[in-house]
């Protein structure tokens, strides 16, 4: 009586010594994991605008005629002078088109083209064509579940090499929320001799 007393004295502590490790294990805190989808989306704009700037000044002479080249200053030669009446009308009443784009970093560019005669703009035509980028952003926050302590009981079967049933085994298995495990148990073999013993378990982490 007093050997069964002592055994199940040491079971006691054993499971005194569970508790204990069971009080100093640290909880860990799971977060939920955020996924960020981008998706872009490019408007496109393109259109023609013709318009006609409008004169706000006019100075007849910009340089002084004392400065102007020889070549603008009238001929004393009546036959040179009418050359210069000529060519002087030709550059006039002549219609100059002038183009141009503008490049807007990646957006597109726009194109101008104006008109030119009598030494005025008498025209302008513009042309664009631009892409404009829309970034939509989605959040998707997905709750992982924080683990829970769960405890399992179960019962074993000892054998001999004969195969015959030598021992039976009571146990109780506690896993934290670290997923570690902690078991006890308690046996009693064919002679009603008391047995326990603990276990402790730590996960193996596997490449999916």
């Amino acid at each position: 009586m007093e050997k069964i007393t002592r055994n199940i004295l040491n079971i006691l502590i054993l499971i005194l010594l569970v508790i204990i490790l069971l009080r100093t294990c640290k909880e860990k805190v799971v977060n939920g994991e955020v996924k960020i989808i981008r998706d872009t989306t490019w408007i496109i704009k393109d259109s023609t605008v013709n318009s006609k700037p409008q004169i706000i000044k006019t100075e007849p002479y910009a340089v002084p005629i004392d400065r102007w080249n020889t070549e603008y200053l009238p001929d004393t030669n009546y036959t040179k002078l009418l050359d210069q009446y000529k060519k002087a009308v030709t550059e006039l009443l002549g219609v100059n088109y002038y183009k141009d784009s503008l490049y807007i970093d990646s957006l597109g560019y726009v194109t101008v083209k104006d008109t030119i005669s009598k030494n005025v703009l008498v025209g302008r035509r513009f042309s664009y064509d631009l892409h404009y980028p829309i970034i939509k952003e989605t959040k998707t926050i997905t709750v992982i579940e924080p683990p829970k302590r769960q405890l399992y009981w179960g019962i074993g079967l000892n054998g001999t090499q004969q195969g015959l049933i030598d021992e039976m085994t009571g146990s109780l298995m506690y896993k934290n929320k670290k997923d570690q495990m902690f078991g006890v148990n308690l046996g009693v073999n064919s002679q009603f001799k008391l047995r326990g013993g603990v276990q402790l378990f730590w996960k193996i982490k596997l490449n999916k």
